[in-house]
């Protein structure tokens, strides 16, 4: 195969731009909310079109406990690229709607700013990888590699189904290397490169003390469902968020001296989070270097919500039955939440809690990969060509997601957002010279991979 013309495919690029961007605001004009199932089917069908107007073949394929996956190809040259994204949106709370600048589904373009719900979380990433499979044929060239898709339209975000599907079609993904998303730009210019992910383990803890709620006049002699709860989950904790539970992050991986390094390179705005959440220092009185280390490597676990008893706005007599709590753990690399899972249960059991019961509601590996693999050097060496400027490397991350079921290759994260993008509120927004950049950046890595095989 002769040596890519990188150069065409940068300049096709800049001439095709206003089609990618329109057909971007396309699929942005789709609600692909997970509670609106035939607009996740739409967004899927309108997908796999686009893989084949730009020359490659795609299925949407039906699975279990999800929307429908999109698989899709297209050829050439003998490396593989697998782009790992999804489609649905509102993965985080979205705030007032009456603030957006146009509205969350119009994708219109403001200042040069593409404003849609989904756009950087995660529907601009997601069409930059096909517009960069796209630009080879429109230079007039065999794509250097062959890009291969994997589209998740995600009932849950712990993705329940991928798994599976994985291994289901293991060989139309198998791949020399893999991009993710969610990532983007710092604050200060750099493109981000995401290594991992952590798992979650969630949990639904529940008390129950007595077959029927009864007047609290026998509190004397009858025990509550709310007190045996409350005792049961502030024995897992500290007051500082300190877990008590034995070997509960025995296997989590700790950062070597390098890669506590490069979290060190990491911009962490400090000021921002405490004056978003209305505080004034964080817990431990940690810095910023610090605590940009500490959201990043350290499991944790969260009581996320509690129920039990009569919460109604009046005065009410009776001794709680029953009482539940939703408890949240973000594991690290390394861990397992087979693992944490029956270290919790010895610890409840342990300290005489043997009568709460546990439910999994959710369960997601953590992932990482290593810093000094090729296929990272080959994504930063991509970066600095495409952007002019050095890549940050983010060995460790703070989010939960569903790649762990990738396990065994190389996955980095790059992205067409900023970090003020506002993915988890009103106008969230690429800027369009960004998606321009994230395409040049995939086609400088597909090239950088014909060229090193």
């Amino acid at each position: 195969m002769p040596k890519p013309d990188v150069a065409a495919a940068l300049a096709a690029v800049d001439a095709h731009l206003d089609t990618f961007v329109e057909e971007l605001q396309q699929l942005c004009r789709i609600r692909s909310r997970r509670q609106e199932p035939d607009q996740m089917v739409a967004t899927a069908d309108f997908l796999a079109a686009s893989i084949g107007r730009w020359g490659g073949s795609a299925e949407v394929i039906p699975w279990e406990h999800s929307h429908p996956y999109v698989l899709g190809e297209i050829g050439g040259g003998e490396p593989a690229l697998l782009h790992f994204n999804h489609y649905d949106v509102e993965v985080e709370p979205t705030g007032d709607e009456d603030r957006w600048i146009s509205p969350p589904y119009a994708a219109e373009i403001h200042d040069g700013r593409l404003y849609a719900r989904g756009v950087a979380d995660d529907k601009g990433a997601l069409m930059s990888r096909v517009h960069a499979a796209a630009v080879w044929r429109l230079s007039g060239q065999e794509a250097p590699v062959t890009s291969r898709y994997i589209m998740e339209g995600k009932q849950w975000l712990h993705s329940p189904g991928l798994g599976s599907f994985v291994r289901a079609h293991a060989d139309r993904l198998a791949s020399d290397g893999t991009l993710w998303e969610n990532s983007w730009i710092d604050a200060q210019g750099r493109p981000l490169l995401k290594l991992s992910e952590k798992g979650v383990l969630y949990l639904r803890l529940t008390a129950t003390t007595l077959t029927r709620e009864l007047t609290s006049q026998n509190t004397a002699l009858l025990p509550s469902a709310t007190t045996r709860l409350a005792a049961a989950l502030a024995s897992l904790q500290r007051p500082d968020g300190t877990v008590t539970v034995a070997g509960f992050a025995d296997d989590a991986r700790v950062p070597t001296d390098e890669e506590r390094e490069l979290l060190g390179r990491l911009h962490f705005d400090g000021d921002f989070l405490r004056a978003r959440a209305g505080v004034d220092s964080f817990i431990g009185g940690l810095d910023d270097a610090q605590a940009a280390v500490e959201i990043r490597t350290r499991p944790t676990l969260t009581v996320a919500g509690i129920v039990g008893g009569d919460n109604r706005d009046d005065i009410t007599l009776g001794i709680p039955a029953t009482a539940a709590a939703k408890v949240e753990i973000r594991l690290v690399a390394g861990q397992d939440p087979d693992r944490v899972l029956r270290a919790v249960g010895k610890h409840l059991a342990d300290n005489g809690f043997g009568d709460v019961t546990i439910e999994v509601m959710a369960t997601s590996s953590p992932s990482a990969t290593d810093h000094r693999d090729p296929f990272v050097s080959l994504v930063a060496d991509a970066a600095r060509r495409a952007y002019g400027a050095e890549p940050v490397i983010e060995p460790y991350t703070q989010w939960i997601g569903n790649q762990g079921v990738m396990g065994g290759r190389p996955i980095v994260g790059i992205g067409v957002s900023r970090a003020d993008s506002g993915v988890d509120g009103p106008n969230e927004n690429i800027l369009v010279e960004d998606y321009r950049m994230g395409i040049k950046h995939v086609v400088e890595v597909m090239a950088a991979m014909a060229v090193n095989r």
